[in-house]
């Protein structure tokens, strides 16, 4: 189906029931002009093919789960390898590679809809997932991810919207000035897989707490950034409830971004891999996925539990607030 576009003044935002998707987001400049201010496919066929997740909703669990394979209440639970040996952001079973069924479509929001079967992918339980949209007049993007199951399962669900707020995805986001108040962070191997190992990012290149060019950062011989192609990370951040979790700000045109989630961490990865289409050069396109912790069905020693149960409901907002110019 055709995108469905909300607006407000100064934000306008396509949404598309593939993926439960974020299509483009677009800002208004000074002069009436529209820019979009994220990156992806032009046409929505293209989009269907989407390797790169532009703005997906990403599920049943984001990010890297080990050998792909997790051990639950006693059971070991086999998922696709499609990442290396490792599963990615579902293996087979995508949230990102599926069509999600329209609710009802507002002027300021829209919801979509997803019923993820029992032993999909090799997930435990079935599914019941929600991701509802909404921009206010005042232009905060929102969404609000539910999900209930009707068997013990692990659940991490992400929106992967990549951000360009230059306006011009054929040029790197190194210009772009990058604030994470995470106080830690983990690392991860060749594989991008994460090790386990959580980290002070006190006196490293990891430290945004204050702000940081992203340009000096990707040019940084730290093994964990001049060996992955730069940041494929996740930082915890301190704090509970609605929060702010990342900001972004683009010098040249006054824009900035400003991102608000309720989950512990927030994943930031600056599209080294983006290049492995002819489409985009690398670093195209910064992503910020709010969330909980890669790989958390086998560290049962991380701080925070990604095991939803039959009862439960898996809650997760989070705001995009864009201004400039």
């Amino acid at each position: 189906m055709d995108p469905i576009l909300l607006s407000s003044p100064d934000l306008r935002v396509a949404l598309t029931s593939w993926g439960a998707s974020i299509f483009y987001i677009e800002q208004r400049c000074a002069d009436g002009r529209w820019v979009r201010i994220t990156v992806g496919d032009e046409r929505l066929e293209d989009f269907r093919r989407n390797g790169f997740c532009f703005g997906a909703t990403c599920g049943r669990f984001a990010n890297r789960i080990a050998g792909g394979s997790f051990e639950l209440d006693g059971r070991v639970y086999q998922l696709a390898r499609n990442n290396g040996p490792n599963s990615l952001h579902g293996g087979d079973a995508a949230f990102h590679g599926r069509e999600w069924e329209v609710g009802k479509v507002e002027k300021d929001g829209v919801a979509f809809h997803l019923v993820s079967a029992d032993g999909d992918g090799g997930y435990p339980g079935e599914l019941r997932v929600t991701a509802e949209y909404r921009l206010t007049s005042e232009g905060v993007l929102s969404v609000d991810y539910t999900a209930v199951t009707d068997a013990a399962t692990v659940v991490d669900l992400t929106n992967h919207v990549y951000w360009n707020l230059g306006g011009d995805a054929q040029r790197a986001v190194g210009d772009h000035q990058v604030v994470i108040p995470g106080d830690r962070y983990l690392t991860i191997d060749a594989d991008h897989l994460v090790t386990g190992e959580i980290v002070p990012v006190d006196g490293s290149d990891f430290d945004f707490r204050r702000g940081a060019l992203l340009d000096e950062r990707l040019a940084s011989a730290h093994e964990q950034i001049r060996g992955r192609r730069g940041f494929d990370h996740s930082f915890l951040v301190a704090g509970e409830g609605l929060r702010v979790v990342a900001r972004v700000e683009h010098a040249a045109s006054g824009r900035w971004m400003e991102m608000r989630s309720d989950q512990p961490a927030v994943h930031l990865y600056t599209g080294g891999y983006l290049d492995d289409s002819p489409a985009w050069c690398r670093y195209a396109g910064l992503a910020l996925e709010a969330g909980g912790l890669p790989d958390a069905p086998n560290h049962p020693e991380f701080p925070v539990s990604c095991v939803l149960r039959p009862g439960g409901i898996y809650r997760h907002r989070i705001e995009w607030r864009c201004g400039g110019e």
